[in-house]
């Protein structure tokens, strides 16, 4: 479960308790329609978060790492879950999407998620046709 998730969970759970439409940290917001059409109220949320200067410099790191759409051959193992050596075998069998920038291995995390997408349903589909053999 994510941030959001959590949030919007723990709202509608004081939403229901309570019997109430919104809860006092929690304010209802109709946003105003030129062609007068009537919406949904939107809910904003506010909370805070107190970080000391490590865990504010983690966050940012994090962030970095996860938000940048082409990793390193560090950063894509670290992502897959493998050894550098390991990955960079994959990549030079052309077995994974890569490509080389100054001879330095790079990946687009949206290519790395497709292809593990691709490999899950392969798995899944030779799953089935040999249970179905059997």
């Amino acid at each position: 479960m994510n941030l959001v998730d959590a949030i919007r969970l723990a709202s509608q759970r004081r939403i229901h308790s309570s019997g109430e439409e919104a809860s006092p940290n929690v304010a209802s917001v109709s946003p105003s329609s030129s062609q007068g059409e009537e919406s949904e109220p939107v809910q904003t949320v506010r909370f805070e978060v107190r970080l000391n200067s490590q865990q504010l410099y983690e966050l940012l790191q994090w962030l970095a790492r996860n938000l940048h759409p082409v990793m390193t051959l560090r950063e894509a193992a670290h992502y897959l879950r493998l050894r550098p050596t390991e990955l960079q075998v994959l990549a030079e069998n052309g077995e994974l999407p890569a490509f080389k920038v100054d001879g330095k291995w790079r990946f687009l995390k949206s290519a790395l998620d497709e292809w593990m997408l691709a490999q899950r349903a392969t798995d899944l589909v030779v799953k089935e046709e040999g249970t179905n053999v059997a």
